[in-house]
């Protein structure tokens, strides 16, 4: 079954899981505390198919699992493995349904398939991660049951998930400067909690654009410059688990958009033309941030 954007959904052979998922800022809460398979993604290929329809344009930094006993919090290899599989299938569908479909119920296999594969449903699943997640785990018992670990504090955990450039609320209904404010601001105040000399040796980065933001201005910057600031904080992950996160954002959001490179260069009047808003996305070319503010601010506005 497809849902109305062509891509495979989890349907009715799913019926033996009664998995509710819902994100939660960065994180995707599974709650099994109703499904049959107790959500034990190791054993439940529905279960598994389940979690990865929530998360089909839908990247989060972890995964959690509740049952009736406590909440389980599952290891970065299984979360890299059910993130990519989400992204593949978002991407894949039109090339490849069956195996989306099976991607969802199967990521591994999937996996094991489009590595044995060329052409565009391979460099897909080399892109999205989804074969490099055969390196990480060893199978479904490695990466679902071995890696579980009790979340320590579920009253406060949702304050340690962090906050990336692309997470700002209301993203749309702002203009391009008042987003670059925003991420300017997200800098800022890790500057303000460690020190401009501190960011500045441990990001890699001129002093100078370090200084300028916790003194108010708005410097140049990369996006690479301002993930190793961001990344500075202990609460972030890595500069590039923020970079690759925020383009992901932005492919993701184009294909909630329904929106190709043409589109986004025409909404933004042609500040950048198509061929530089897909190099720069993917990475090929240099992105600063007011770049970013102009396309992430338009693909945001697009949303439905």
């Amino acid at each position: 079954m497809q849902d109305a954007s062509g891509q495979p959904t989890a349907n009715a052979l799913d019926g033996d899981c009664g998995c509710e998922t819902r994100v939660e800022g960065r994180r995707l809460v599974v709650d099994a505390t109703d499904c049959p398979k107790e959500g034990r993604l190791a054993a439940s290929p529905a279960c598994r198919a389940s979690v990865v329809v929530a998360l089909v344009g839908c990247p989060v930094a972890s995964v959690r699992t509740q049952i009736e006993a406590g909440t389980y919090v599952h290891s970065d290899g299984a979360t890299a493995l059910l993130v990519a599989a989400g992204r593949f299938v978002a991407l894949a569908a039109d090339h490849d349904r069956a195996l989306a479909a099976r991607t969802l119920r199967d990521p591994l296999g999937a996996a094991r398939v489009a590595a044995g594969r060329s052409g565009s449903v391979a460099e897909l699943a080399a892109e999205t991660g989804l074969i490099e997640g055969l390196g990480r785990v060893a199978g479904y018992d490695d990466a679902f049951t071995a890696g579980l670990a009790p979340e320590l504090n579920p009253l406060t955990s949702a304050s340690a998930i962090p906050d990336m450039l692309h997470d700002i609320d209301d993203a749309g209904s702002l203009s391009p400067d008042e987003l670059r404010e925003r991420y300017d601001d997200r800098l800022r105040n890790v500057i303000e909690e460690y020190g401009v000399e501190i960011v500045a040796d441990e990001a890699g980065v001129p002093r100078e654009p370090v200084t300028m933001l916790a003194e108010g201005e708005s410097p140049d910057l990369t996006l690479e410059e301002a993930a190793a600031i961001l990344a500075t904080s202990e609460d972030e992950p890595d500069a590039e688990a923020i970079v690759l996160e925020t383009r992901d954002h932005l492919l993701m959001g184009m294909t909630t958009a329904v929106l190709d490179v043409e589109a986004v260069e025409s909404g933004i009047d042609g500040a950048l033309d198509a061929r530089e808003i897909q190099q720069k996305i993917e990475g090929r070319l240099p992105m600063d941030l007011d770049e970013l503010a102009t396309i992430h601010g338009y693909i945001e506005e697009r949303k439905p």
